[in-house]
């Protein structure tokens, strides 16, 4: 959490880069702010230690930034909102029927805790599957929580036989959303194509990522290219199969 005098320096800090960047006078920020020239030096020499709200506010509108960016507050939630910011109206409506599922459903359940969400992907899921749309639904996972706890994120349901004998057709993958260690079975998502792979990692100098039953390509990429190694997303591993 921040401290009161780190807010306000970050504040003014960023003030003046706002300034700086739409190439204005002092005397024009003041303006827009509807503050005095001298009032907003003071505030950006550090002379006024308390920052007015409406001022705050007027920085709001101008930037389409919001308060917390304007203080450098970025927490866990905070920089959610902003890739939510980053997406599609597409991608935020399916989020916020998310959202909205997950709230009804709370407000009909006791032991949220017990239930998981599993993700049906309604696209193709072959090798390298394209996630055309999906919808989701709530399983009561109670043992496997007590056995893997907040680990267990949620599940996908496998929706082909492409992954026999490992996972069946209807088998739900319950899946952890940290970081996929070497010798994991793996969700990996590649940012370019949209495809998405299961693999289990072998991590050499390269990421090794090969085909759990040899069904699919083996991927290899160069850790140590910075570019190729962020067209990947480690989305999570699995913790086990659950069978319905």
């Amino acid at each position: 959490m921040l401290t009161k005098q780190e807010i306000v320096r970050n504040f003014t800090l960023n003030v003046e880069k706002e300034r700086l960047r739409r190439n204005l006078t002092q005397a024009q920020m003041a303006k827009k702010l509807e503050m005095s020239l001298s009032g907003y030096k003071k505030m950006i020499s550090g002379v006024t230690t308390k920052i007015d709200l409406y001022t705050a506010q007027l920085m709001q509108n101008m930037t389409g930034k919001w308060i917390f960016e304007l203080i450098d507050d970025y927490e866990e939630d905070t920089q959610f909102i902003l890739n939510l910011r980053a997406m599609s109206s597409r991608q935020k409506n399916f989020i916020k029927g998310i959202v909205e599922f997950e709230s009804a459903f709370s407000a009909c359940h006791e032991d949220t805790d017990d239930y998981i969400t599993v993700f049906v992907p309604t696209g193709n899921m072959e090798d390298g599957m394209i996630y055309d749309s999906s919808h989701f639904y709530k399983v009561n996972a109670a043992s496997y929580r007590k056995k893997f706890g907040d680990d267990l994120y949620c599940g996908i349901q496998v929706t082909s036989d492409h992954l026999h004998p490992v996972y069946n057709l209807g088998d739900i993958l319950l899946v952890c959303r940290k970081d996929v260690r070497e010798g994991d079975t793996g969700i990996f998502l590649n940012r370019e194509t949209g495809r998405a792979y299961i693999r289990k990692l072998q991590a050499t100098a390269s990421w090794v990522l090969e085909p759990i039953n040899g069904y699919g390509k083996t991927i290899t990429i160069d850790r140590k290219d910075e570019v190729s190694a962020d067209k990947w997303i480690r989305f999570g591993y699995v913790l086990t199969k659950m069978r319905t």
